[in-house]
């Protein structure tokens, strides 16, 4: 963050350095932690330029991006607010900053080969270019206050952050913002300076940030992540849990093991006497639709899991196959659609391994719902809760007669702590698909489709 207004900003002084060193052959580290950088020096990760200036810049920089984006709006995250029946249920924010993050790697491996693609290389010029203005243009841009700015013009009012000091900072042009920043530098930092024209260096900066590769890389993850249908779901789950978490009233566990119970009201399309036997029944070998009537695929239940969750996919899949396998014996003796399934890691066939941040895995199955008790890291339970949700989108019965086809998704009822255990009930949402409606004619060939809504489509994760 950049000191407040009545700090005094560090001199020259303050920033004292051999310079004799700065002729290097490597590239400089992203200055995005107090790791050791190319000047090893302790303030390596400190904005430098007051609140005024990094406000500008982060202000035109929105405007860019979203005028790149063609101004469009999230409008799949205000329909999942709408039916939640609350705001900002998605925090939109930490997606924003995880894209923003890979933006100004990029940016800085671009700007690296842009100055130092001549025979000259890295020069002592361009090491205090990317130790000044470079650096502090990166650490404004990869701070908080881009992603809510950014969120006031594609996503007004979804943001969790309030604006600070991008709010009066509107109304300028990137370039001249860029200009405040290496004019800024040169004028206060003249030791430090790199020299030459502060208006020719951010012209390049500003070439390079609207039209770059990295920009470029920036705009198309927006649009793949989040002006998409396809990640609405993965966002809300990842977004239920760590809300959970940081409301969470006792000290974490000490070995970062949280305890989650979560319930999904949800009927499984498994007919009885469908199976000769229960060691036929394979929900890895079902075939699962993923994405929404316009835009899906097709493919079997383990290649999307292999896909997308890779740590701990096998192991939850296997559980809940388990499971169902204990339901179906017991509803062929007359007991009842009723069976459970337990993994805690102590088997000797290595598959905790694969997924050290599990621990626990209970799962309980009967007619109309599906229970699963989990103790994991926090990472490992956002895949546990994304994979079932799922799972039980794709698998689950037709909610609609007469073979209509339904987009489904799942919604977090409710979420709270007893204790030392996080609870969440989760329910089906299904949106019927029109027979004479928009949406691929493959679909209408296959009776009571269920396509699986929210998640990611395509060759990649």
């Amino acid at each position: 963050m950049p000191p407040p207004p009545v700090c005094p900003l560090r001199t020259p002084a303050a920033l004292s350095l051999n310079t004799s060193n700065l002729h290097l052959s490597h590239k400089p580290p992203l200055p995005t932690t107090l790791a050791r950088g190319i000047l090893n020096r302790k303030n390596d990760a400190q904005v430098l330029v007051p609140p005024l200036v990094a406000g500008a810049l982060v202000a035109a920089f929105a405007r860019a991006v979203s005028e790149g984006l063609g101004n469009e709006l999230l409008t799949h995250y205000y329909l999942t607010t709408a039916a939640e029946g609350e705001s900002k249920v998605v925090n939109v924010d930490r997606v924003l900053d995880r894209l923003l993050a890979e933006f100004t790697r990029a940016l800085w491996d671009e700007l690296f080969d842009f100055y130092t693609a001549s025979d000259r290389g890295f020069t002592r010029q361009v090491a205090l270019l990317f130790d000044g203005p470079i650096r502090q243009v990166v650490l404004v841009l990869n701070g908080p206050e881009t992603a809510a700015c950014l969120l006031d013009h594609i996503g007004p009012g979804l943001s969790r952050r309030k604006p600070s000091w991008s709010k009066d900072a509107t109304g300028i042009e990137l370039v001249l913002a860029l200009q405040l920043v290496c004019g800024y530098w040169h004028r206060e930092y003249p030791e430090l300076s790199p020299g030459g024209s502060p208006e020719e260096i951010s012209r390049t900066l500003c070439q390079r940030l609207v039209n770059g590769q990295a920009s470029r890389g920036l705009v198309a993850n927006i649009r793949k992540v989040l002006l998409s249908p396809h990640y609405v779901q993965v966002h809300l789950l990842e977004t239920a849990i760590w809300d959970r978490l940081l409301k969470r009233r006792r000290p974490p566990p000490r070995d970062g093991f949280h305890v989650a119970q979560f319930r999904f009201e949800c009927q499984l399309a498994i007919r009885p006497g469908e199976y000769a036997s229960p060691s036929e029944i394979d929900l890895s070998a079902r075939q699962a639709i993923t994405g929404t009537s316009a835009e899906c695929q097709l493919g079997t239940v383990l290649d999307y899991v292999d896909k997308h969750w890779q740590r701990c996919g096998r192991l939850v899949l296997a559980g809940l196959n388990d499971a169902v396998k204990a339901a179906y014996q017991s509803s062929e003796h007359g007991d009842g659609f009723s069976g459970m399934a337990i993994w805690d890691g102590g088997s000797d066939d290595g598959k905790d391994v694969f997924c050290p941040g599990l621990r626990l895995l209970h799962f309980e199955v009967e007619s109309g719902f599906i229970q699963l008790t989990a103790c994991a890291w926090a990472h490992s339970l956002i895949d546990i809760f994304q994979q079932m949700s799922w799972i039980c989108a794709a698998l689950g019965s037709a909610p609609f007669g007469g073979g209509c086809a339904a987009e489904s998704a799942v919604e977090v009822t409710e979420g709270n702590y007893d204790g030392d255990t996080m609870f969440f009930n989760c329910s089906m949402a299904h949106q019927p698909v029109a027979a004479n409606g928009e949406g691929l004619p493959w679909l209408r060939e296959i009776p009571g489709t269920v396509i699986a809504r929210g998640f990611p489509v395509g060759a990649e994760p």
